[in-house]
């Protein structure tokens, strides 16, 4: 073999030795350490590999580094491990500890289905600026948001439901301009959706179901043109449907169920060429159905039930050649069941003693 064909193997030997050779970075080291000693029960083990005598970056559960600089950028730990294919339920009791903000290089942050996982997000949380994913869902945190939140501005997933966050959604977010994921469902949180939710154009997912958020739907919801799921489900939203709602030209699932919601269902609803399931029952929301619905040609579900809807069935209903699941139940409409729902459950037509036009609501008197 020649001199010439020998040194690109070498280099790659090389190479290999010196990336074998990055122990954990030292500062990282001790902030994993200190985050164990917050923890008070971990009766799965799953820390038990973290040791002040061995390398963070070589063998420690959940963490993978960087293999040129040693420094942590993933902290993955989950409350489901698997022994001889099946799933053993597990949890860690303990808190947050604000030194999990010195891990500056830090992508992923998964501390998911821990169930006992308490306390609140810690300001320190500020310096991470390289984080790309926060995922603290299904534990028992609690508190409001902190403002310094708004300083990840790497962050493209924020999840953070199942848990017993309170408080307002911090205004800090608007900061979070790569943010595509936003969930906070199932959580205490109250006053209104934000104004600025609508500076957060690259949201394509936001679920704010199962809350006591209140205040209304701001307008600006209308400039987020690549949201494809809207959840506000169970929350105490009040006002109008908004007329900008007719912009999220990407929405496929729209759920604005059990709130408060009144007035109109704006015409612009009619725009959602891509919507294929709309869910506004248990409102308020009273006046005509608009013939517009007839546009929402990629419909297959449509729930309307419990609401104070009147006058007649728009025709153009019939349009919906997709639509598969409909429910109009205890309304105030009137008139004849369109033929192509007319074989859908009859149940989804009860509550509207004037409908008529299916097999078991029959026409008499139209």
């Amino acid at each position: 073999m020649t001199t010439h064909t020998m040194l690109p193997i070498f280099f790659l030997l090389l190479t290999s030795l010196i990336s074998q050779s990055i122990a954990c970075n030292v500062v990282d080291k001790e902030a994993l350490l200190q985050f164990k000693n917050q923890i008070t029960s971990d009766p799965s083990k799953l820390l038990n590999t973290w040791t002040p005598s061995s390398d963070c970056c070589k063998g420690w559960n959940g963490i993978t580094c960087d293999s040129t600089t040693g420094r942590v950028i993933s902290l993955t730990l989950s409350g489901t491990v698997d022994d001889a294919d099946l799933p053993l339920d597990t949890f860690l009791s303990g808190t947050l500890s604000p030194y999990l903000g010195n891990l500056t290089n830090l992508k992923i942050l998964s501390l998911v289905n821990l169930k006992q996982l308490n306390g609140p997000i810690p300001k320190e949380f500020n310096k991470l600026s390289n984080l790309e994913k926060l995922y603290l869902n299904d534990n028992n945190f609690s508190g409001s948001l902190p403002f310094e939140i708004g300083s990840l501005i790497s962050l493209s997933e924020l999840v953070l439901s199942g848990n017993k966050f309170s408080g307002r959604i911090p205004s800090s977010i608007r900061n979070l301009k790569l943010l595509t994921s936003l969930d906070l469902h199932k959580n205490d949180f109250r006053s209104g959706v934000p104004e600025i939710i609508g500076d957060l154009k690259n949201l394509r997912n936001i679920d704010l179901s199962d809350n006591k958020i209140d205040g209304i739907i701001p307008e600006s919801i209308g400039n987020l043109k690549q949201l494809v799921t809207l959840d506000m489900m169970k929350n105490k939203i009040k006002g109008y449907v908004p007329v900008s709602i007719g912009g999220l030209d990407s929405l496929t699932f729209c759920r604005i169920s059990e709130n408060l919601l009144t007035g109109i269902l704006p015409s612009e609803i009619g725009n959602l060429k891509n919507l294929k399931s709309l869910n506004l029952g248990n409102n308020m929301l009273n006046g005509n159905l608009p013939a517009s619905i007839g546009n929402l040609s990629s419909l297959v579900e449509l729930y309307l039930a419990n609401n104070q809807f009147s006058g007649k069935i728009p025709p153009t209903l019939e349009n919906l050649k997709n639509l598969q699941r409909v429910d109009f139940s205890s309304n105030r409409l009137k008139g004849r069941i369109p033929k192509s729902m007319a074989k859908m459950s009859v149940s989804s037509f009860l509550g509207n003693r004037n409908l008529c036009g299916s097999p078991l609501l029959p026409c008499k008197r139209f």
